[in-house]
């Protein structure tokens, strides 16, 4: 079968490898799309703290954005029809461990991630998953879609949206209208509260009425918002967006900065400001499949052939004006 891989830093290629088997409790995808991403670049430029600590070695098979159809079942498999549109959580936990055992699988001990560390990525036009980490889009759905694979950020954006709790009234600013940043606006706006932007580049790609002004720096925006939503991971952003909280706000970090930021923590507890990292929505894909053509609409720049995956990555970093590209695989 066809597999892109990074072969090592700023070289990504197709090349031929076999086609895997589905093993008890497995089942085999024939991949449709695979969505590009920040952490796919970090790789890409050799700069992923998966390389760096060893989780990861090139060459490397990455997608962890994904969607396709059910191929072929493992014994033991139920639940699921051949042809049927799933997709699948890029965190497999173990199941059994403390975390796990006590619901929060995101902070699984034993975990691995698809075409992140530990377990191959979708970028090939066959993948095995474990059914348990498989969540289907239901027979209304006859077939993928490339906005489909936005279901996997959609997710961590719906673990931050838990976090926030946000109440009516609340004053939001969204820090970033990349992938991330577009995606909670979207969802925060189905919500009765005051959504602002702070993004620099351009946000044609945001419907009409989703959020109330648009900043392009965060130190533009105006103090006292009771939630920032740090989506972007760009340097120097923490401290901007704690300087926009009221007293007892709360930051959500979503975008992973490249850099250590330096904060005040005398600050921090005489505002009683709270700062809550935000790590993959494992528990949210049931959740993400029945929003994501809604709050998807309009992020797919467009859709690169897994041949060109070179391009892909060129047109990632270079030439686009919506957030996400895709790789078209069958």
């Amino acid at each position: 079968m066809r597999a892109a891989v990074i072969d090592k830093p700023h070289a990504a290629s197709l090349v031929e490898t076999e086609r895997p088997e589905a093993g008890p409790g497995e089942v085999l995808i024939r991949i449709a799309y695979v969505g590009l991403c920040g952490s796919d670049l970090e790789i890409l430029h050799g700069t992923s703290a998966y390389l760096v600590d060893g989780r990861a070695a090139f060459p490397h098979r990455f997608g962890h954005e994904w969607v396709g159809t059910v191929e072929e079942f493992g014994t033991g498999v139920t639940g699921l029809r051949q042809g049927e549109v799933v997709t699948g959580s890029t965190m497999i936990p173990c199941q059994s461990c403390r975390s796990c055992a006590s619901g929060r699988r995101n902070l699984c001990t034993e975990l691995r991630e698809v075409g992140l560390y530990g377990w191959t990525g979708a970028a090939a036009e066959y993948l095995v998953m474990p059914r348990h980490a498989l969540v289907p889009f239901g027979p209304e759905t006859e077939r993928p879609r490339p906005e489909h694979v936005l279901v996997e950020p959609l997710v961590t954006i719906l673990e931050a949206v838990d976090a926030a709790d946000p109440r009516p009234g609340d004053r939001i600013l969204v820090v970033g209208a990349g992938t991330m940043g577009s995606l909670a606006a979207a969802v925060l706006a189905r919500y009765p509260v005051t959504l602002d932007i702070a993004e620099p580049g351009t946000v044609g790609h945001l419907p009409p009425g989703s959020y109330r002004e648009r900043f392009t720096r965060t130190d533009e925006a105006p103090t006292g918002y009771d939630i920032v939503v740090e989506c972007s991971g760009a340097p120097g952003t923490l401290n901007a967006a704690l300087d926009r909280l009221r007293p007892g706000g709360l930051c959500l970090l979503v975008g992973v900065p490249a850099q250590t930021e330096t904060v005040e923590p005398g600050r921090i507890a005489l505002d009683g400001i709270r700062i809550v990292g935000v790590r993959h929505g494992v528990d949210h894909y049931a959740r993400a499949v029945a929003l994501v053509d809604e709050v998807g609409a309009g992020l797919v720049d467009r859709v690169v052939p897994l041949a060109e995956v070179a391009h892909a990555f060129e047109v990632l970093q270079l030439g686009r004006t919506r957030p996400k590209v895709v790789l078209g695989v069958g």
